[in-house]
């Protein structure tokens, strides 16, 4: 085969999945986890939410407003049942507000807010999505004009979130923001799978935010030529630890596009 083609390990977890799938005959072996995530991150979110909105009360600057919500926001990316890790999510809420990142591209994400007018988040697992309500909401409060879009997947796929599991779990997040099919299938966005709606809005955004190793290993490739897309996630394997030359726990938030070592 000539040419530079590269299948991305999400693709092959399809396969892998619809056969678990079979073998169980159940085609939602991780429904009632999502749900128990879901609720568990929800209970945590509330109190999260109040730090951040006594914050905008208190006009604290946009750069602490925005730490303060990846740091929790990404916090929500250790509810992964997928990984092959276990997580205490009190244990990891009292760390992470202080803790390094092995990549903290902060300041490059706010100067391409200043001018962006569409913000494409795309989301990973089931859980997390109440954790990027932060983040989210902070978005909405700093910069009212920005137009946000939130990319769920298409089908079910270990335990990434879906528009299902958002309607059937009533969530907030429909009062912030857009929530799209992507169409998806992968856990991890690969565009040419995506439908066309999701495709269109896609190519016209401004700023790409993709939460989760799904995301990142689906797009990495890519989004070295791409300056619109910044990653944010917990490093949960040796694949991603080794090529990233960071450790296994780190949490990163990177624009590959501005790193030579990547």
């Amino acid at each position: 085969m000539q040419g530079d083609f590269e299948i991305p390990p999400t693709l092959l977890a399809v396969l892998v999945y619809d056969k678990i799938c079979n073998a169980l005959n159940n085609s939602e072996p991780y429904g009632a986890i999502k749900i128990a995530s879901i609720q568990k991150a929800r209970l945590y979110k509330q109190r999260f939410l109040e730090s951040l909105q006594k914050k905008v009360i208190n006009q604290t600057s946009t750069k602490e407003i925005l730490e303060f919500a990846i740091r929790i926001c990404v916090l929500g990316n250790v509810l992964d049942y997928g990984a092959q890790t276990h997580f205490d999510l009190e244990e990891q809420a009292r760390k992470i507000l202080e803790s390094p990142f092995a990549f903290f591209d902060l300041e490059s994400f706010m100067y391409a807010l200043k001018s962006a007018k569409k913000l494409t988040m795309i989301a990973d697992n089931a859980g997390e999505n109440e954790f990027d309500e932060i983040l989210l909401y902070a978005l909405r409060v700093l910069y009212p004009a920005l137009e946000i879009f939130y990319f769920v997947r298409g089908a079910e796929i270990i335990n990434d979130i879906t528009l299902r599991d958002l309607k059937k779990t009533d969530s907030n997040i429909f009062n912030l923001v857009e929530v799209i099919d992507s169409g998806v299938m992968s856990p991890g966005f690969i565009e040419s799978l995506a439908c066309i709606n999701a495709k269109t809005i896609y190519k016209e955004a401004d700023l790409i935010l993709a939460k989760g190793m799904g995301n990142f290993e689906s797009m990495e490739n890519l989004a070295k030529q791409d300056r619109r897309v910044f990653f944010l996630f917990k490093i949960k394997c040796n694949v991603v630890k080794n090529y990233l030359q960071k450790n296994l726990g780190d949490f990163v938030f990177v624009n590959p596009s501005l790193h030579k070592i990547l």
